[in-house]
């Protein structure tokens, strides 16, 4: 029998790491024993799945979702995606960026649908359209980083200043950890 382990999503930012908020998620994650799903690129991207790897004997894998072109339309860079970390690349045939919420066919739908719940770090227009993909579709979700990162985000989704709220929101979502997974 196959042994499901739940699919957490992060997303985020694709410059910038926000390394403060994205490497105690990683490292809670493959903690608790959660597969890691990620867009698969460079910033928040790669810090969370840098922190989650680094865990050793963790039962659930980093997961990324390329895109199968980059926002030109031309072939990814193999040095930029998947990134190091990721050690499940799936590669979608859909564009790596929706043209507008009213129109999300991008890997943006795959990154929310594929999870099972979601830890939002800053992030801009990709994250956004995630969040909203997240509203439209009832997924567990909670935001994660300062509140000036989220100025421009929807204001419906749950907020966490410290890693301790994201850990209470995944016992929410998932139950209680077990005193061995700490």
């Amino acid at each position: 029998m196959i042994n499901k382990i739940p699919i957490v999503g992060v997303m985020g930012s694709h410059d910038e790491e926000w390394e403060d908020y994205a490497d105690p998620v990683g490292d809670l994650l493959a903690r608790r024993g959660f597969n890691l799903l990620t867009g698969a690129g460079g910033g928040v991207m790669t810090a969370v799945a840098r922190s989650f790897t680094m865990v050793k004997d963790r039962p659930g894998v980093a997961v990324g979702i390329l895109p199968a072109v980059d926002y030109k339309g031309q072939n990814l860079s193999q040095a930029e995606f998947p990134n190091p970390h990721i050690e499940v690349p799936i590669i979608t045939p859909l564009s790596s960026k929706a043209q507008g919420d009213a129109m999300p066919y991008s890997r943006n739908l795959v990154n929310v649908m594929s999870s099972q719940a979601l830890i939002i770090l800053p992030g801009s227009h990709g994250t956004q359209n995630e969040v909203s993909i997240a509203l439209l579709y009832d997924k567990p979700m909670i935001m994660f980083g300062p509140d000036e990162a989220f100025a421009k985000f929807p204001q419906e989704p749950l907020r966490a200043d410290t890693i301790e709220h994201v850990k209470q929101f995944l016992n929410d979502v998932f139950g209680e950890e077990d005193a061995e997974d700490v």
